[in-house]
């Protein structure tokens, strides 16, 4: 049943989310009413601001007023650019300097595009809207690529290309990585119970909830072959992924998927986490096979449960 694969090019331009910056009231207003029948729109006052909304929040774009008190629109460009989980929002400039120097550093800054104050609003309008088009294509592609067909968890393309970068993240930053490894309980004995279509409906369900459990746009889950899943949890201590390992865990017992060959007499999940510390002389690979050894102790000891031990290296 591959439900996430038929949804998978159903967003609009009008779904798209357009994020404004400005410390200037009157010039938000200004943009949002040229630009809320296109999609939706979000205005806020400074830069602090626009991180602080893109930590809760994933903007299809966001216009970006150049002077600004506290953080300007280049080093909030700055800062977007330099969080893995920011880096790929595209961001133009709306700018009243238009020097040869400024337009320079405005593309310097890694915008897409830039329009001057007083802004036109035909040109305003179309070039927003080619922008949010191509943005999603772009995210097209990007499912195609890097999400599971079936779930629409991400899969191993995503997890060979982006779990290098979050480890370098981490070390530049001093902050924990961790992953912990789930594994569906007694799920050969459900597709042979109730059939692989049924077992393919499971998979997409407890990816759905699993999904909708993590809480923060950085936590990504990774669907690693067949029953077993995996979630990476960027600047998260060994505790702190123990807690959500144990409320993912409770998510699933909770759908009450029924499963008449378990001894919970529902379908459950094990799971094993493991955390890598900043800088921490052991690869990836090893706190990987962590995760895993912690899942067969799970596993061994009854399943329904998560089990996490610290490395000691």
């Amino acid at each position: 049943m591959l439900v996430f694969l038929n949804n998978s090019g159903s967003r609009k331009l009008k779904d798209c989310l357009v994020l404004i910056v400005d410390d200037q009231i009157s010039s938000r207003l200004v943009l949002e009413t040229l630009l809320k029948d296109i999609a939706k729109v979000v205005g806020v006052a400074s830069g602090e601001e626009a991180l602080a909304f893109c930590d809760q929040h994933q903007p299809d774009l966001i216009l970006l007023d150049v002077v600004m008190p506290g953080l300007d629109g280049h080093k909030t460009a700055q800062k977007l650019l330099a969080d893995p989980d920011k880096s790929h929002i595209p961001f133009m400039f709306v700018t009243a300097t238009v020097t040869d120097e400024e337009q320079s550093r405005c593309w310097n800054s890694g915008c897409i595009d830039f329009v001057e104050k007083p802004v036109n609003s035909c040109t305003l309008r179309n070039r927003v809207k080619s922008h949010l088009s191509h943005k999603l294509k772009n995210d097209l592609l990007e499912k195609l690529i890097y999400l599971d067909r079936l779930t629409g968890a991400y899969n191993r393309h995503y997890l060979e290309d982006f779990l290098p970068r979050l480890v370098k993240e981490g070390d530049r930053n001093t902050t924990p990585l961790s992953l912990v490894i789930f594994d569906i309980d007694y799920f050969k004995q459900f597709n042979d119970h109730y059939g692989h279509m049924s077992g393919d409906d499971c998979l997409w369900r407890v990816s759905a909830a699993l999904k909708k459990a993590l809480q923060r746009p950085m936590d990504k889950l990774v669907r690693i072959g067949g029953e077993e899943f995996l979630v990476l949890l960027p600047n998260t201590e060994l505790a702190g992924a123990t807690e959500v390992a144990q409320r993912l865990s409770n998510t699933v017992y909770e759908l009450n998927l029924a499963h008449d060959l378990s001894s919970f007499g529902r379908v459950t999940i094990s799971g094993g986490v493991a955390t890598r510390l900043p800088k921490q002389d052991v690869s990836i690979d090893a706190i990987l096979q962590l995760a895993d050894q912690n899942l067969y102790q799970a596993k061994s000891q009854g399943r329904n449960r998560v089990f996490s031990l610290a490395n000691d290296a």
